[in-house]
Order: structure tokens, then sequence, then C-alpha cells
């Protein structure tokens, strides 16, 4: 069964070769790595040029962005599977290998997804998936040789919360993508996550409990240099979710996701300085789900920098001094 590798990239020369060269080294040979060059001005093309192999097709096109350049990538592609690749993440050898074994045995999912680990600077995570705030509770501490069959409504209700899937770590049937449209080419962060959304409103997903992919968190990620749009438009689409919801546990699912997305995006305003965005960032949450919390948070943005931190300090003080005056009162009795 042959498989599309669809690696969109942009200005990423340095990295994209190893991406390419993680796909071509697949024990699954029967591929087609499609590179999609999304408006690179650096030598990219040359790179990717001089490759040899017959099985790797660069397509150079304006820039319009990562949804635009995976969808690009889709349509080229002939593979009856298709696999993402980011230009910065690679694969382990034998992950088509494995997925394409599972997937013969569950041939009712429309896709397969793995764990993966994560690199980011100095900091290694074995299983992100492991590491997750819900999925993590869907694994417990089980064993998956074989994997696990997740429903629609499974993922559906996950995808609600947080964005448990990696695109370098999803393959999917080419019908699957054909029904759920692909990706909506104006979204330019978050994309992964709003399209997965869609797709498991209807599409059961096989989930394989092993680290077969690697991303890698750089400097100049999209991830890093696009957070606050991303944030911000799945802030707003998980509202919409939350509105059109037709059963509590839909509705408090969504409002899990919008208080916690809120909190990143105050996080990711405060790291920067930009205290009052991040008081913003609660008290729309806040307007949007009614979480207490989320104005408690709205007021310490104006505190400490660590709060956490100074609370902890603040009791170690005081039980510090509560210490103290017991042994001086011991020694004046």
């Amino acid at each position: 069964m042959q498989v599309s590798v669809v690696i969109p990239t942009y200005n990423r020369a340095g990295v994209v070769e190893e991406a390419i060269a993680s796909a071509l080294g697949q024990t699954h040979r029967d591929l087609e790595v499609i590179v999609v060059d999304d408006g690179s001005t650096d030598d990219t093309g040359e790179r990717v040029g001089r490759l040899s192999d017959p099985r790797v097709r660069y397509l150079s096109r304006a820039h319009a962005g990562v949804s635009s350049a995976r969808n690009a990538g889709i349509a080229a592609g002939g593979g009856e599977l298709v696999a993402f690749l980011d230009s910065d993440d690679l694969w382990k050898p034998t992950k088509l290998e494995t997925e394409l074994a599972a997937l013969e045995l569950h041939p009712t999912a429309a896709g397969v997804f793995t764990d993966l680990e994560k690199r980011d600077g100095a900091t290694f995570v074995p299983s992100f998936m492991r590491q997750t705030r819900v999925f993590a509770r869907l694994l417990d501490s089980g064993a998956y040789a074989d994997g696990i069959l997740l429903s629609s409504r499974a993922l559906y209700l996950c995808l609600l919360q947080e964005a448990a899937i990696k695109m370098p770590a999803l393959t999917l049937r080419r019908a699957t993508l054909e029904r759920v449209g692909g990706f909506y080419e104006r979204w330019t962060s978050s994309e992964d996550w709003e399209f997965l959304l869609r797709l498991s409103r209807e599409h059961a997903l096989l989930y394989l409990d092993q680290p077969l992919a690697v991303i890698r968190i750089l400097p100049d990620s999209l991830h890093r240099r696009d957070q606050e749009r991303g944030d911000r438009a799945m802030l707003h689409r998980l509202a919409r979710e939350r509105c059109h919801a037709r059963d509590p546990e839909t509705r408090r699912a969504a409002t899990a996701g919008i208080a916690e997305r809120a909190k990143h995006l105050s996080w990711y305003y405060r790291d920067r300085g930009r205290r009052l965005a991040a008081m913003g960032a609660c008290l729309e949450g806040f307007r949007l789900v009614w979480d207490a919390t989320l104005l408690l948070r709205a007021l310490m943005v104006w505190g400490p920098e660590n709060p956490r931190r100074y609370l902890s300090g603040m009791f170690a003080a005081r039980l510090g001094g509560l210490l103290w005056s017991g042994v001086l009162a011991g020694s004046l009795g």
C-alpha cells in the first residue's frame, strides 16, 4: 500500500533534509515524499533538488501558509494513505510499517496516530501522550501492544479540551481526508487542532502506544512564532462548539477547553510583559464560560512574576517565624 508523505516547509533548509531522510529511511518502502515549499527565500529548493531518491517530489509555490501547503501536498499525492511530517520533525524507521500493520487489523479506523517523543532545547520528553492533561487519563496505567481503537465520541471530547494528536504522529486514509475536506486555509496556526476537531465528529482513529515520531520545538518553530494567533482562534472555535453542544458532557468538555486555552494565552502575554493583555485573556475566558478561577487569575496577573513561588516563600517565611518564636519562647521559659 502506497503512502503519500506530505512535508510542508518554509525557510527550514537547515532541518528539512533530516525530516526527508527520516521518511526515506522507513522500513516500509512503498512511499512518495512530497515536499511543499511554501515560498521559502533560503536555499531549500537547492538542497532538496540535490536529493537523488526518485520518491522525492518537490513543489514550489508562493507563500500561502501551512494549511494551503498541506492541502497542495495531499492533492499532488496518489497514495491510499497520507502521512504528515513537519519539516523540523522526525520519524522512527518502523513508523509506517507499524501503522500499516495495525490498520490492516482495524479496517474501520479512519487512520492511526502514535505516541511521540518531544525535544525542546535541553528538555526531553520520552512519551508526549502520557504528559497530556486529558488523553493520558484514557491510557491510565495500561500497556496497549495492539493499540486502542478510539471512538469518534471519545476523540471529540478529548480534542475539545486539548490538542493531544500531533501531525507528525498521524496517518490517515485518503478517503477520510476527502470526506473531512482538508485544512481550512485561512488558519495559519492551530490549523491541525481545528482539522482534528472536524475529523473527530464522525471518524474513529486507532492509537498506537509507541513513540514512533519525534517533535522538535526549535526557536523559530511556528508553534512559537504564531502562538498568539493560534490560541485566540481556538478560543473562539471552542466557544462555537460549546454554543452548539447538545448534551451536558460536550458542554463541560468545551468549557474546560476554553478555560485552559484562556490560561495559556494569559501565560503567553504575561511571559512577554503584556500584563493588561494577560488580564484581558482571562476576562475573555470568564465571559465565555463563567469560570471564577479565571477572575482570580486576572487579578494574579498584577502580582509577582511567579505567584506559586511567591506564596510558597511567604508560607516558608511564616512557618520559619512561628518555629523561631517557639524556640525563643522555650529558651525564655
